[in-house]
This record gives C-alpha cells, structure tokens and sequence, in this order.
C-alpha cells in the first residue's frame, strides 16, 4: 500500500438494545477503492442482510481489515469502568492500528477522538468507511444470531420494539447482562432501576 492508503472505521449495534458493540477497518489504496467500488460499496444502512453478507465476503478478501466484536458481557463491563465514548474511542483506534499505516476516516460520534479526519455521513463519502459498515454490520447480524441461538428466540434489533424481548429474558432467567445493554434506559427502566 502506498502513502494514498486510507483507513476507514465504522461501528454497528451502538444504538441496538440488544447485542454488544462492533467496530471494523478497511484499508485501501487508490486501486483498492476502484475495486470496492466496482462491487458495489455503499453504506450498509442502504443494503439488504443478505447483500451484506456477500459484500463482506468480498471486503475480507480484497483488502486488509480488522473486526472487533464486542458481546454485550464485555461490553457492559467496559462501558461501566470508561463510558462508552471512550469504549469507541479505544475499539477505533485500536482497528486502525491493526491495519495502519494509512490516513484514519471516522464517522463522526459525540466526542470522538481518534481518526485523521472526523466527519459526518463519512461512509458516503469514502469508500473505506462505507467498507467498514459492511464488515462491522456482518459480524453484528453474526453475532445476534449467536445470542438468539443463546437466548432461544430471535432477539430484535433496534431500539423501539423490544419489550417483548426483554419479557421474554426475564420470564427464561437469562442474565440480561449477557444479551442487553443494561446502561440503556428502557432496559433500566424494565428492570425498574
């Protein structure tokens, strides 16, 4: 990779009641974003699950990467001890420094600190970043299959319709700090904190 490299890293599941924390990097140099490019390489948000899949398959392949899953257990432990501005601070930073060197594009969060360059709506004006929502939004749909499979039901994603879900944690005895955000505030006030 040539000094044009860039490093883009995004998140998923943040705003997601159920489920932990992703963060992903792509690399890419001026022929890499051609390559991404020509995939198809948009924000994951305008994609389908199963177009996700497959574009993280290609993703992976053409070029260099790193994925941190987080589960909600470690999340809730390192959201306690630092707050979760510091927890995406620390996830990003710590995606780049797997890939880099290379110029670090972040999407824009409250307070973030880390990246070369900071902005809003990044993953629709570089292809790194769009990269990394793919990646980071298949290991998200990854790992809620897994804690549905823990949880025997399929968890829902979001925010808004996940009463029932969190009904149905309490009424199986499932620790919610394996499955939940428990800093949430509709999971505070479900559990009447």
């Amino acid at each position: 990779m040539d000094s044009s490299s860039i490093i883009g890293s995004d998140e998923s599941l943040k705003g997601d009641t159920f489920g932990g924390l992703v963060v992903a990097a792509v690399k890419a140099d001026e022929t890499g974003r051609e390559q991404l490019a020509s995939l198809g390489v948009v924000d994951s948000k305008r994609l389908s699950d199963r177009q996700v899949i497959r574009l993280a398959e290609k993703i992976r392949e053409l070029c260099p990467h790193h994925v941190i899953s987080l589960f909600p257990f470690d999340y809730n432990k390192r959201v306690k001890q630092a707050g979760l501005t510091a927890l995406l601070n620390a996830l990003h930073r710590e995606c780049y420094q797997h890939v880099k060197p290379g110029k670090h594009i972040v999407d824009e969060y409250p307070n973030c600190a880390v990246g070369d360059i900071i902005t809003t709506k990044a993953e629709s004006k570089y292809v790194e970043v769009a990269a990394a929502s793919i990646l980071a939004r298949a290991a998200a749909l990854q790992q809620m299959e897994e804690l549905s499979r823990r949880a025997g039901f399929t968890l829902p994603l979001g925010s808004t319709h996940v009463q029932e879900g969190l009904e149905q944690l309490r009424k199986k005895g499932l620790p919610f700090e394996q499955f939940v955000k428990v800093d949430f505030k509709n999971v505070q006030k479900f559990l009447g904190k």
